[in-house]
């Protein structure tokens, strides 16, 4: 599928200097096989370090992580062993590359890397409305959409996700977007696995399926949830790698730093013990959690998507069309799942730009900005999860029970 990219100078007065600096953390080795462990908070880290060997390398009060243990097998160490693999992003040149992370929108570069004068359009008409009084207003472009999800009636009824604080966990963000500089958290919540840093923003040329994949995803929370405040937390760099070491940590990070709702718009082919802890400790805090399904089109769907939806962690999500019809590149699954517009939807892009996204990265903020309503209205997980899987619409074509949730 070709996405089109369709950029909007936005008003220059809007973006001022951030002046704010990092210098690069010091990159430590990572360690290639991981141990998951349960602990309470009466065991020191010392203490694991003698019995498994490795060193800490992620801490709860009800698990551990511990890299390279001693080689022992799963069941003299007590715990889940598994492979800290490297990970590449982009679905379209994967094959059977086990625990690959990538963020999940489809993208062709290709296009955008050679794309002329005539590709951009003028959306001047609309951006002047954009920011109205620090409140993010919805694409016009998206009407439709939206309309179908109701998100008219919910600006107007509710707090448009006040008080709530949704994490983005993925890769680079544009930090300086005048959109999104007034939306984010405070920059002590900000973090950066993949440098090792404080600073989760924008490097490199402005080319590969990650560049913008962030911003884009913050950009459609905000058009739901126009109050709600961002967390940027970057576990993938600008190359679109990580590991899981780094996607537990970022759920860990944002769960810690008071974040009520996580958008995981990445996933991974294979499962993972240290990222299923980090979930089931992101829902004993009583954080919520939405994980984007995939951009194959199969009938099962990417880790984590697949866990929240058997374990009721969270709300995997699919695409729809704007006319509600299920995405054909939307993987589905035998699990209960929710489907939100995210196929030719118009959302943010770096350099103060918008652009026009496929892809069940960008259905899956929608939801998160959903949770973000109903945590800011004092609703506990369960209900809120409850709530999202039963609204709207039962829609056929994919396994088990999906609907297109509307906000009500």
């Amino acid at each position: 599928m070709r996405r089109t990219l369709t950029c909007a100078a936005l008003t220059l007065s809007l973006l001022a200097a951030c002046g704010t600096t990092s210098t690069p953390g010091v990159q430590a080795a990572r360690p290639s096989t991981l141990l998951t462990v349960s602990v309470d908070a009466s065991v020191s880290d010392a203490t694991l370090a003698r019995k498994y060997g490795g060193t800490v390398q992620l801490r709860t009060e009800t698990f551990a992580v511990i890299g390279n243990p001693r080689s022992l097998s799963a069941s003299d160490l007590g715990g889940q062993t598994e492979q800290n693999a490297q990970v590449v992003h982009d679905p379209s040149s994967l094959s059977a590359v086990a625990k690959a992370i990538w963020p999940v929108a489809i993208n062709d570069w290709a296009a955008v890397n050679g794309y002329a004068a005539s590709d951009f359009h003028d959306m001047a008409g609309q951006t002047a409305q954009l920011w109205s009084g620090g409140t993010f207003l919805p694409f016009s472009g998206n009407s439709l959409a939206f309309g179908n999800v109701a998100l008219d009636h919910a600006h107007r009824a509710v707090s448009g996700g006040r008080e709530a604080t949704i994490a983005i966990i993925d890769g680079p963000m544009d930090l300086d977007h005048s959109a999104l500089r007034d939306s984010l958290t405070g920059q002590s919540d900000w973090r950066d696995f993949a440098g090792n840093d404080s600073l989760p923003g924008l490097t490199g040329a402005e080319s590969g399926a990650i560049y913008g994949h962030a911003t884009a995803v913050a950009g459609m929370a905000l058009q739901v949830a126009p109050f709600a405040k961002i967390m940027p937390v970057q576990v993938l760099d600008s190359a679109g790698s990580g590991d899981l070491l780094n996607l537990a940590s970022g759920i860990v990070w944002a769960v810690n730093r008071g974040a009520d709702v996580i958008n995981l718009s990445l996933g991974t082919t294979g499962q993972s013990p240290a990222v299923k802890q980090a979930l089931q400790y992101a829902n004993q805090k009583g954080v919520m959690v939405v994980a984007a399904s995939g951009n194959d089109g199969a009938s099962s769907m990417l880790y984590p998507a697949s866990l929240l939806a058997q374990d009721s962690l969270g709300v995997a999500v699919g695409s729809v069309t704007a006319g509600g019809q299920i995405s054909s590149f939307s993987s589905t699954g035998p699990q209960a799942m929710t489907f939100a517009p995210g196929e030719d939807v118009f959302t943010l892009f770096p350099g103060n730009r918008a652009a026009q996204w496929s892809g069940t990265s960008l259905a899956a903020p929608v939801v998160a900005g959903q949770l973000a309503y109903l945590s800011a209205g004092g609703v506990s997980v369960n209900s809120a999860y409850a709530a999202v899987r039963s609204a709207g619409t039962p829609l056929s074509g994919a396994w088990g029970t999906v609907n297109f949730g509307t906000i009500e």
